[in-house]
């Protein structure tokens, strides 16, 4: 998820949140389908996200924490092999969170503006 916002203005902290919100809300939503698995039961807990701001871009980049428990077996079971299907999890979670990633970016400016008096 990636947002682009004029910095200029004090839109920056609450656009941060709103990327924050929704970046754990798809790996909530990930962990969540990956739960279950008799094959890889530890793989829910290698998603995880960080986010980033630099140049007025806001970034979250949410995936397999490669350093977890069977979190280098998330590609196979995201993309899948030859022999196995893939699952598409996490593109799942992220298209069932897009319509509160743009709410939130929405609210973000409503509360910056309001913070401004405007």
């Amino acid at each position: 998820l990636t947002a682009d916002i004029d910095m200029a203005a004090n839109v920056g902290p609450f656009a941060k949140k709103a990327v924050q919100v929704t970046a754990r809300n798809v790996k909530d939503a990930w962990r969540d389908k990956l739960k279950g698995s008799e094959t890889l039961p530890a793989l829910p807990y290698a998603v995880s996200y960080d986010t980033s701001v630099q140049d007025g871009t806001i970034t979250a980049e949410i995936g397999f924490d490669l350093s977890k428990a069977q979190g280098p077996l998330g590609g196979i079971s995201e993309y899948g092999t030859p022999t196995t299907p893939p699952r598409g999890y996490g593109h799942g979670a992220l298209e069932e969170n897009q319509a509160d990633f743009k709410h939130g970016l929405e609210q973000a400016a409503a509360d910056a503006m309001g913070e401004a008096g405007l």
